[in-house]
């Protein structure tokens, strides 16, 4: 192999990376559950929710997606992403990590809503890398 001719590019090992959690993460949210904030709804039109706590076993399964995400998110910085691209990237990063980690309110009622979100969030990741 020629070295700078790589086999994969690392946009496509990123988001062959992506696609690998994404995985965990369903499985992980599915099991997910969260409860309405009283009141809330007359803040946001939708109300806000909080995570209910998770069992033994959802706490292992969290703490290591959160790690291997937080690996592939610094491979990824190394990259060839201008400032402002890195920028997004790593606030794109933060609020999938949020979710994860579930350490704030959110306005999906759901698990699988929040899986939609952080899909939208590795999509847009995807889209930034493409400058690389």
């Amino acid at each position: 192999m020629v070295q700078g001719d790589p086999v994969m590019s690392d946009k496509e090992r990123l988001r062959n990376k992506l696609q690998a959690i994404l995985i965990l993460i369903k499985a992980f949210m599915k099991e997910s559950s969260m409860t309405y904030i009283e009141g809330s709804s007359e803040i946001v039109e939708s109300g806000a929710y909080e995570w209910l706590p998770l069992t033994p076993g959802q706490t292992l399964d969290q703490a290591e997606i959160c790690e291997q995400y937080t690996v592939i998110l610094q491979e990824t910085t190394h990259l060839k992403l201008d400032g402002e691209l890195l920028k997004q990237f790593n606030e794109s990063g933060e609020r999938v990590l949020s979710f994860l980690r579930q350490d704030s309110i959110v306005w999906q009622s759901t698990g699988p809503e929040v899986y939609e979100e952080i899909v939208r969030e590795l999509d847009a990741q995807l889209e930034l890398s493409q400058s690389i």
